[in-house]
């Protein structure tokens, strides 16, 4: 009777290991994923690194300063601090936002900025980015394009195109 315990319980341990190493394959097999905020601009959706992004809060009206360029709404306050805000879809030469979506506001840049959007839709996270803007889409502000339904864990499905925020921010922050 104790050589049969003994050997149902050698079996149930050589069970319970083999478990225990099947869990720490899938955990080493986990693929490292890239957060993205993506925006609505018209009909178009773009991903913004969450790296990138400070905060996200709802449009508010923007001071407008002379002279600047038309991509530039104006400046704001934010969080106790001034604030330049481009428009998105200006800065892409698409048709200029409603003004009535949402701010972005990035992190790690000298000037406090905040991109205006027609609207946050949420956050995606993808496997892989490429690895040179110049190689995919001529070295512009995008990035590239990922498919609709590409994103393992958020919860957009529609696909969306990738953005350069430094490419993107480099001929207004000059």
């Amino acid at each position: 009777m104790k050589a049969a315990l003994d050997a149902r319980t050698d079996a149930l341990l050589e069970s319970r290991a083999a478990a225990l190493a099947a869990r720490s394959a899938d955990r080493a097999r986990a693929v490292e994923t890239t957060g993205y905020l993506v925006c609505a601009c018209g009909p178009e959706r773009y991903g913004l690194p969450l790296a990138s992004i400070a905060g996200v809060m709802p449009e508010r009206p923007c001071t407008a300063l002379p002279g600047a360029p038309a991509a530039l709404r104006g400046i704001c306050a934010m969080a106790g601090t001034i604030v330049s805000v481009l428009d998105l879809s200006a800065c892409l030469g698409l048709a200029t936002g409603s003004g009535e979506g949402h701010l972005v506001r990035l992190r790690g840049q000298e000037v406090a900025v905040a991109l205006g959007v027609d609207r946050v839709l949420g956050i995606a996270r993808i496997e892989a980015v490429p690895a040179d803007p110049a190689e995919v889409l001529g070295g512009g502000p995008l990035l590239g394009y990922v498919p609709p339904a590409s994103d393992r864990t958020g919860d957009v499905r529609d696909g969306f195109t990738i953005l350069d925020l430094p490419a993107l921010l480099a001929r207004f922050l000059t």
